[in-house]
């Protein structure tokens, strides 16, 4: 069996030559240094943003904060395909149906990573085009950025960003305590690379600030540390793109043994805003099928069935929610203490004058917010409000940025301050033209090229969808996701209000929403916390705004490239 196992890996293998990944393009003299960093389930707006004291002061007080971002699609898989392709889901879909039949961790199960979302990855791009040096530590996929066979939606396996020439340096894993890594400079890692032969496991003797070793997060910035240590003593400087990821505070949580009591996080609860423990007046039971027909509304809910149906939380519930709670806020006390010794590196290697930060997450989270005791996946403000931080030459300091965006507008951006137009297979659009507003400040030769060629813009809508990831409960009480938990919508601020609008169809992925069992609206002006579902009412008393909100939704849901806005 192992040796069929290697020859079907083998066989999926691009066909590789030399003794390294295909060569950088010629370098960029006047390019800015970039560093992103992203974490996985910090939301804006149930506390996980507030404890990031250090960051605060080190990006977000030097920088700009965005106050109108959110994920296009709030769960980790696609999150993290539209962010490295700068593609909507409709466009990175796989030929999965809905609802799926079984549960696909972070539902890479519906995204086409080899066909649609890897041969777009914006690294490659800025290492082919403008000779940067790529670094990636952390997560960058769920199930791995190589071969990826997850789910088996992948139309072209063989597609592989470990050896496709996307980052010069892998250190690639997930986990807490003592995990394995993608490592490209392990012992016994010769070309071609794979993750048979590139494993290492946490490696000990890097003390955090004397804190002790072990811990993943800190790993993975002492790591990040020595490698820009490095790569600033080269002769030949290039600039770097640097992808710092994290997998905190993703369940379990596991805080590092220093923080594990005798922090700020100590007694903290779950926010209890008025969406918490609540989904409206009138519920309904949890059924295992969609319901048959043309159904407009299912049983007078003002939710759709996995909020509605959803049991009220009791002692051990509740518990478990505040515990989980503090277990995440101690886990991004470790990712606060690396994004800072990150900066205090640049510091030191006077670099800071030249690099760009953009620090953000895959998705916001639930914390019994209407009515899931974790994770994503919905809709409503919580699940996909983020936060998006901007700093660099040229950004305003302790300010705040307006502008409607979502994680697909990322990649173009960071073309952008390469000098590099957005490509036309990109959905999203670059932020730099409305992020530099320092004229007074030297900036990059590569921006100041951009800025003659991109244009500034405005939007009044950000784009949501989600595709079901299969039937997935916790424990025998709390579904977290299930058949009527597909959606596409939009947030919408413009000259009629602030809504939220979304149609439900739980086979919507084959019906192209033509058919929604349910609709969801509401007024963010007067309703913030998402608590009445206004869509009856509205379709009565003002059709020409429901209509004016789905033909929006379906604009969206069309459009490619050039033609999204």
């Amino acid at each position: 069996m192992r040796s069929i196992c290697v020859a079907l890996f083998a066989a999926l293998l691009p066909s590789v030559q030399g003794n390294g990944p295909p060569p950088p393009g010629p370098i960029c003299k006047d390019c800015p240094n970039i560093v992103l960093m992203i974490t996985d389930d910090q939301d804006e707006v149930i506390g996980g943003w507030d404890n990031m004291k250090q960051t605060k002061e080190k990006v977000q007080h030097k920088g700009v904060i965005a106050t109108e971002w959110r994920i296009h699609t709030p769960i980790c898989g696609p999150s993290r395909g539209q962010l490295q392709s700068g593609r909507y889901l409709p466009n990175i879909a796989s030929r999965e149906k809905t609802p799926s039949p079984k549960v696909s961790g972070g539902a890479v199960n519906q995204i086409d990573l080899g066909g649609k979302v890897w041969p777009y990855f914006f690294a490659k791009t800025l290492r082919e085009q403008k000779g940067y040096v790529t670094g990636l530590f952390g997560k960058c996929m769920n199930g791995g950025c190589g071969v990826n066979l997850e789910g088996g939606y992948n139309t072209k396996p063989e597609s592989n960003p470990h050896l496709d020439g996307v980052f010069d340096r892998w250190f690639e894993g997930v986990g807490y305590i003592n995990a394995s890594f993608y490592d490209n400079e392990a012992d016994g890692c010769d070309w071609p690379w794979t993750k048979e032969k590139c494993q290492t496991q946490t490696f000990e003797g890097g003390a955090w600030a004397g804190k002790g070793d072990g811990y993943v997060t800190s790993t993975i910035g002492n790591i990040t540390v020595q490698w820009l240590q490095k790569i600033s003593a080269e002769s030949e400087r290039r600039p770097f793109f640097m992808y710092f990821a994290p997998e905190a505070p993703h369940s379990p949580a596991t805080p590092a043994p220093w923080y594990e009591k005798g922090t700020i996080c100590d007694n903290i609860i779950a926010p209890r805003i008025p969406n918490w423990n609540y989904s409206g007046a009138a519920r309904t039971s949890c059924s295992k099928a969609p319901p048959e027909g043309s159904v407009k509304w299912w049983n007078g809910t003002d939710f759709h069935e996995l909020v509605s149906c959803q049991p009220y939380f009791d002692a051990e519930d509740v518990q478990e929610i505040d515990d989980l709670a503090q277990k995440r806020c101690k886990t991004l006390l470790s990712v606060d203490d690396s994004y800072a010794q990150i900066i205090k590196t640049l510091e030191d290697l006077q670099l800071m004058n030249n690099t760009y930060f953009m620090v953000t997450s895959d998705h916001g989270y639930n914390l019994g917010h209407h009515m899931l005791p974790s994770n994503k996946f919905l809709l409503y403000e919580h699940s996909l409000k983020i936060p998006m931080l901007f700093s660099g030459p040229g950004i305003e300091k302790n300010g705040t940025f307006n502008t409607m965006g979502t994680q697909v507008d990322l990649a173009p951006t960071i073309l952008g301050l390469a000098g590099i137009d957005t490509p036309g297979y990109m959905d999203g659009r670059s932020m730099v033209p409305m992020l530099i507003t320092d004229g007074d400040v030297r900036l990059p030769g590569s921006v100041e090229r951009h800025l003659k060629t991109a244009v500034k813009f405005s939007r009044t809508s950000t784009f949501h969808g989600y595709y079901n990831q299969g039937p997935w409960e916790v424990g025998t009480r709390h579904p977290l996701d299930d058949w009527s938990n597909t959606y596409i919508g939009v947030t919408y601020k413009g000259g009629e209000g602030d809504f939220k609008y979304a149609m439900y169809d739980p086979f919507g992925k084959q019906t192209n929403f033509t058919k929604p069992y349910m609709y969801e609206l509401f007024n963010l002006r007067t309703d913030p916390f998402e608590l009445h579902n206004i869509y009856n009412s509205t379709l009565a008393s003002d059709p020409g705004l429901v209509q004016m909100l789905t033909d929006l939704t379906f604009k969206w849901y069309h459009c490619s490239g050039t033609s999204c806005q």
